[in-house]
């Protein structure tokens, strides 16, 4: 009898993983919307999840995500190929074979390099959640 190997899907909750978000400002977050691109560069500072909503409210824009449509997270680490400069992002989907709908970007000015704390937090989440990780509701 032979078994099939199993594969281990990482999991995160909405507060923890955007605990880490917010302590990974200053952000761009680019929300993609049919042939609508909508980017801002913001510090997320508080936020809240209640009745199914993701609600947060920076100095830049009003932020609500209904968490019932928000299933999934991949983080990316790569080169950005015109500066050549590296990037660190969140990619958030509906569903794993679904293009995602929000990037949120770690932001920096130019020429700078990332402070050391949020490039050691971002690798962190990096290593849990570069595969994809599914995103539990509390």
């Amino acid at each position: 009898m032979t078994m099939k190997p199993t594969t281990s899907i990482s999991k995160i909750g909405v507060a923890e993983l955007f605990g880490h978000i917010r302590d990974l400002s200053p952000l761009r977050v680019i929300q993609v919307t049919g042939p609508s691109v909508f980017e801002t560069i913001c510090e997320l500072d508080s936020f809240s999840i209640a009745d199914g909503w993701f609600n947060a409210i920076t100095s830049q824009y009003h932020w609500h995500l209904q968490l019932e449509c928000f299933r999934q997270i991949t983080t990316c680490d790569t080169i950005h190929e015109r500066s050549g400069r590296r990037v660190l992002f969140f990619e958030l989907r509906q569903r794993p074979d679904e293009d995602p709908f929000l990037l949120i970007y770690l932001h920096r000015a130019k020429g700078q390099e990332f402070e050391s704390n949020r490039e050691e937090l971002f690798e962190r989440l990096h290593g849990r959640c570069s595969q994809g990780a599914l995103v539990e509701s509390e």
